[in-house]
Parts: C-alpha cells; sequence; structure tokens
C-alpha cells in the first residue's frame, strides 16, 4: 500500500528555517545583475556616436526594440517559469543574455547593433528580470507579498547603483568594447550558479506551504478575492486595464530617463563620468522607493501608493521642463530614482492579490510587457525629438503630463472580485 504524499505543513507555523528567505536572496543576486546590465545602455550612446557618426535616434533605437523584444519575451518567460520552474529559466537565460552582450562588444554597425542589442540581448534578459523573479518569490509568500517582492527588487537597485558608474569608469580606461565585454561575463558567472544551487520553483516541492504572517489582514488584504482567474478573465478586467495603463505610462518615463538623462546632463555641461555617478545614486535612492511604495500597499491596498508615485514624477518632470541647472539636474534625477523602481515589485505582488498565482508568470508578464512598450516609446522618442529639436523640453512636457495622468488612473484600480456589499462592509 502506498504512503499518501504528506500534507504541506504553513509555513509560519513551522520551527525549521523557511527556505523562502534562501529563495529571496537567489532573487537579489540575480536582480542584482539585471540591474546592471538593463540600465547601462545610457553609457554606450555618445561613445557609439563618437566612434561610428550616428545620431542618438539612431543609436536608442536599439533600446527600443530592445524593450519591444523584452516586453513581449516577459510573456514567454512567465509561460516557461509557470511550466518548468526558475532553474531551467534562469540559466539558459543568463547565458543567451551573456551571448548577447558579448556580441554587443563586437558591434561595427546599425543592423548588428539591433540584432545583437535589440533582440539577443533581450531575450536572453526577459528571463533573468524583475517580472520572473518576482513571480518566483511570489509564490513562496502569502503574506507581505509586495514588501518581500521590494526587497528582491533592491537588487535591481543595487545594480543601477554599481554597475553603471563602474562602466562609465571602465569605458574611460578600457574602452567601451573592453568593458562590455567584461559585462557579459558577469551575467553568467553570478547568474547560473545561483539559478542551478538555489533557486526553486514552489514550496510544495519541499512539502512547504507559502509564508502567511499570523494575525489579523489588513483592508486591503480582505477585500482580494480567493479566486484563481484564467488568463483570459484576468486580460479583459478592468483591474487589468488600469493596471496595464499605468505601466505603460510609467514604462515611457522610466525608459526615457535611463536612455536620455547622461546625454542630457553632458549637453547641460556636466561631464560623463559626473552625470553617470548621478544617475548611479538615483539608482542607489530608488532603493528608499522600493521598499517604502511596497509597504505601504500592505495598508493602503495598490491604488493609492502608485498614485503618490506618479505625484513625485510630476515634481521631478517639472524641474527638469523648467530648468537645466545642476542642482535642479540633481534634484530631478533623485526624484526619479525614488520612484524608478517602485512599481517593478508590485506587478508580481498586484497579480498574486487579484488573479491568482496559478498564471503568476504570464499575467505578470503581461502587465511587464505593456510597461516595456511604454518604455520602448520613450526611449525611441527621446533620441528623435532631441535629433529634431535639439531639446529635451518637449519630452519633459509630456511625461509631466503622463504623471498627472497615471495620478488619476491608478486611483481607480479596484480587486476584480469587489462586489458593493463587500466593500460596505469592510
Amino acid at each position: 500500500m502506498q504512503t499518501p504524499p504528506p500534507t504541506p505543513a504553513p509555513a509560519g507555523s513551522q520551527s525549521t528555517f523557511f527556505y523562502g528567505w534562501i529563495i529571496l536572496l537567489g532573487g537579489f543576486l540575480i536582480l542584482l545583475v539585471d540591474g546592471g546590465v538593463r540600465f547601462s545602455f545610457g553609457v554606450l550612446v555618445k561613445p557609439l556616436a563618437a566612434e561610428f557618426g550616428w545620431d542618438r535616434g539612431a543609436i536608442t533605437f536599439a533600446y527600443t526594440l530592445n524593450m519591444l523584444v523584452f516586453g513581449f519575451a516577459q510573456m514567454m518567460a512567465g509561460r516557461v517559469l509557470d511550466r518548468y520552474g526558475p532553474r531551467l529559466l534562469f540559466s539558459v537565460s543568463a547565458l543567451l543574455a551573456s551571448t548577447g552582450i558579448l556580441l554587443t562588444s563586437r558591434t561595427n554597425s546599425i543592423p548588428e547593433l539591433y540584432f545583437y542589442y535589440g533582440v539577443v540581448t533581450a531575450v536572453g534578459v526577459s528571463g533573468i528580470t524583475i517580472g520572473v523573479v518576482s513571480s518566483t518569490v511570489s509564490r513562496w509568500f502569502r503574506s507581505l507579498r509586495g514588501l518581500i517582492g521590494g526587497v528582491a527588487v533592491t537588487g535591481t537597485s543595487f545594480g543601477h547603483f554599481a554597475v553603471i558608474p563602474a562602466l562609465a569608469w571602465s569605458q574611460a580606461r578600457f574602452g567601451w568594447r573592453g568593458s562590455w565585454v567584461g559585462l557579459g561575463i558577469l551575467v553568467s558567472v553570478v547568474v547560473v550558479p545561483v539559478a542551478l544551487a538555489l533557486m526553486k520553483k514552489e514550496p510544495a516541492e519541499m512539502g512547504l506551504s507559502p509564508y502567511e504572517r499570523g494575525g489579523k489582514l489588513g483592508r486591503a488584504r480582505r477585500l482580494l478575492p480567493a479566486a484563481e482567474l484564467a488568463p483570459r478573465e484576468a486580460f479583459l478586467s478592468r483591474t487589468f486595464l488600469f493596471i496595464a495603463l499605468a505601466y505603460g505610462l510609467c514604462g515611457f518615463q522610466d525608459f526615457f530617463f535611463v536612455t536620455q538623462f547622461i546625454p542630457f546632463a553632458t549637453d547641460a555641461g556636466l561631464t560623463s563620468q559626473h552625470a553617470s555617478n548621478i544617475q548611479g545614486l538615483a539608482g542607489l535612492f530608488s532603493l528608499a522607493g522600493v521598499l517604502a511604495f511596497p509597504a505601504l500597499t500592505e495598508k493602503l491596498g495598490h491604488g493609492l501608493p502608485l498614485s503618490a508615485m506618479f505625484l513625485f514624477r510630476m515634481v521631478c518632470y517639472a524641474l527638469l521642463t523648467f530648468s537645466s541647472t545642476e542642482p535642479a539636474i540633481f534634484a530631478a534625477a533623485l526624484l526619479m530614482g525614488f520612484t524608478l523602481m517602485a512599481t517593478a515589485p508590485l506587478a508580481a505582488a498586484m497579480t498574486g492579490d487579484y488573479f491568482g498565482v496559478r498564471n503568476i508568470g504570464l499575467i505578470t508578464g503581461a502587465i511587464l510587457w505593456v510597461h516595456h512598450t511604454g518604455g520602448a516609446l520613450g526611449a525611441f522618442l527621446g533620441g528623435l525629438v532631441h535629433d529634431a529639436t535639439g531639446s529635451y523640453e518637449g519630452m519633459f512636457l509630456a511625461c509631466l503630463v503622463m504623471a498627472s495622468t497615471g495620478a488619476a488612473v491608478c486611483l481607480g484600480i479596484r480587486p476584480p472580485a469587489q462586489s458593493s456589499s463587500a466593500a460596505s462592509s469592510s
């Protein structure tokens, strides 16, 4: 007679160490590398322009293409994660990302740049980025999803802070080609061992249940539906449409800033190293936001903190619209940095809270696909508008309008299964 498999014990009731904390550590390390790779393209714009004489619009189209491919590939990566787990996805994706970055270091033409960075690197990085990592972590935590996801995403912030100034320093001494070879090697050296040694798909693999904090849950959590929504149901819901619109506006602002801040700051008279240091500091400052905004969602739900995030961006882009002095640039960079990663851990948290975890990788990937499609447009238009007008002023004003729109949209985010009676009883 076969012995039935053990019933998973609630993680919160166990006296032994909960393996979810190891998953969190692994996710942090992977995102440390991811943050360095994804936010470093701005350092490459002027060296490519200087060596080949290419326009900024032509160069930043490589980033636009990268964002379009990256965004779509995240949905496919999410499906692979849901079906096969993180070990296979993270290790294969890291090897592909390294290949793309190494090929980028050999670029000699615009088509090569578009294929190596815009396609190969994008597909590889899509499998080791915030969406799939935070989806993995979210499976291990039923409580505190937003906050725990925020802790994981601090890896991206540290990568942003450490890698961009280091890459600028390296490029000044060894050239951009040698520096990007080192970046490509770093990806696989860190990610592949972490993925194979530490990462597991879900608590049931170890006879565990997701972590759940004891005690009474807050108002926001009591309103959340328990049902698992199919992807089609989720995608057609009002909740998803509001989230997607907010993330599209956010992505436009994010990647316009990431690709054009260093060129803008150097146009305003700052040295390339000084501008890179400020952007790196903005990445470090994002640590505060990536923890503060998810923590607020534990008490206030998701909509209000996201709306507040856009209010900070309104101030940021108002400063850049009306001033190009160094103090204004510095203050705007810190404000943007504070909000830069705020939405990142909340995509998986909202998916788990509103739509369930069965298809968390795919649905989170769809939200981030919209985010990065907006990002692709922001990065491309930033270079294009500068080439046409010689200024970023029009883009700053557009981002200011988008920030005010995003603040209003986020106030409309509600759980899809919330009924009026549920709302009134709470």
